[in-house]
């Protein structure tokens, strides 16, 4: 099933509770005239909110994993559509961070979660810009400081691009987790880092590995696959289906450099080496399709558009009339190159698959809830109708109980009129 499948469905079973509340509220308005409460019908309509709730808070996680300079946090703004976590040469990812779905049009934040305090605090609303420097800044002072706040999480409130047409996906998460680099910082608990990124193995929905084309054979990498292999062996065995492997930077091969297909190839030997049984691997340019879609959005400043005409256009190159090279401009060629990217293919793919393992499970029992509301319904009507019969038969029989009666004494008052006549 497709993402706009599992959209169509969503909204056809949403739409459908929603009319039947309305319907209920009809309904017992009508009765409350007559002066019957309905208590029974409030239950009925208690539990279709239930479901209703229930499709609209859905979380659908994706854990991203990766060593450092793979390009993570690149792959997760092409993801989200925005310029909005950091990346630097030193390792940003000191804990884990969610960036949670928001509707066009709220206000974007970064809240931090810390150790004993119930509510996060906001450090900055605004644009993706302010987002990520701020969150720079504070990345790098917990870093410093050795964390003497005890910063547990972060939290990027944040429209993602990916979902936006998406209703039905509204509790959708990207978990950006501490890779193995993180893990042999001095300043933090190497356990706990690692734990973090372990865990998002066994709660989320679908697992990213983020590989580096370049250097996917790293020690960083080997380690990484290590850790994750003993200690969730038999979480792996189990969940290969939502386990993907992205080569990103893909747009770095060089023609001396082996054939993309070939160094996919490779990669998968040494991943069924590490345990990963038929491991699903998409190519992808991560750059390449976060600059596409910020031009394609109209904003993209004008150093990312120089980045993208001085990596990414000249392979768009026409030849015109007279032989001349030919670069087309940014926005006209920005559809193909997200195409070409990988991104979309990425996004769809991961979608599709958690709407599948976990998105029409809930559309089945929500329909199962719906679906015994109506029956529900259905039965209180037919008691009431069958009680408004019993009503009227039994207001029949008086009628014509007082129509004998008033035939009786008619007859009566004839017999008396006769008889003073006479």
């Amino acid at each position: 099933m497709s993402s706009q499948e599992f959209q169509a469905a969503y909204t056809s079973i949403y739409s459908t509770g929603t009319f039947l509340l309305q319907y209920l509220k009809e309904f017992r308005d009508g009765l409350r005239i007559q002066g019957d409460e309905s208590q029974g019908l409030q239950s009925i309509e208690d539990e279709i909110n239930k479901a209703l709730k229930a499709l609209q808070a859905q979380k659908y996680q994706v854990a991203v994993i990766a060593a450092m300079k793979a390009g993570k946090s690149t792959f997760l703004n092409s993801i989200i559509g925005a310029d909005v976590l950091a990346s630097e040469t030193a390792a940003c990812t000191i804990c884990r961070t969610d960036v949670r779905h928001i509707k066009p049009g709220e206000t974007p934040k970064l809240l931090e979660y810390r150790e004993g305090e119930r509510k996060p605090v906001i450090l900055v609303e605004g644009d993706a810009g302010k987002i990520q420097q701020e969150f720079l800044r504070r990345t790098r002072e917990i870093r410093e400081k050795g964390n003497p706040d005890n910063t547990t999480r972060f939290e990027i409130e944040h429209a993602i691009e990916a979902i936006s047409q998406l209703s039905s996906l509204t509790g959708f998460t990207l978990v950006d987790t501490p890779g193995p680099n993180e893990w042999e910082s001095a300043n933090f608990n190497i356990n706990a880092l690692k734990q973090t990124a372990l865990e998002a193995l066994r709660t989320c929905n679908a697992i990213l590995f983020i590989l580096n084309y370049a250097s996917y054979k790293d020690n960083a990498v080997a380690d990484l696959f290590k850790d994750v292999v003993e200690n969730r062996k038999d979480f792996i065995a189990e969940n290969t289906g939502k386990i993907y492997f992205i080569l990103n930077k893909v747009d770095q091969k060089t023609e001396r450099d082996k054939e993309i297909v070939d160094v996919i190839k490779d990669l998968e030997r040494e991943l069924v080496g590490f345990g990963f049984s038929n491991p699903v691997i998409y190519p992808a340019s991560s750059r390449q399709g976060l600059l596409a879609k910020l031009i394609q959005q109209g904003k993209a400043t004008e150093k990312e558009i120089k980045d993208f005409e001085d990596f990414f256009s000249a392979k768009y190159a026409e030849r015109d009339e007279k032989g001349r090279r030919v670069i087309p401009l940014p926005e006209e060629i920005a559809p193909r190159a997200l195409q070409d990217s990988g991104i979309l293919n990425i996004q769809e793919t991961v979608i599709q698959k958690i709407t599948q393992n976990s998105g029409w499970n809930l559309l089945s029992e929500v329909v199962a809830e719906i679906d015994k509301a109506a029956k529900a319904i259905e039965d209180t009507l037919n008691t009431e109708i069958k009680g408004w019969e019993m009503e009227i038969e039994s207001l029949k029989e008086k009628v014509e109980e007082y129509r004998k009666r008033s035939e009786n004494a008619m007859y009566k008052v004839e017999s008396v009129k006769k008889k003073v006549e006479t």
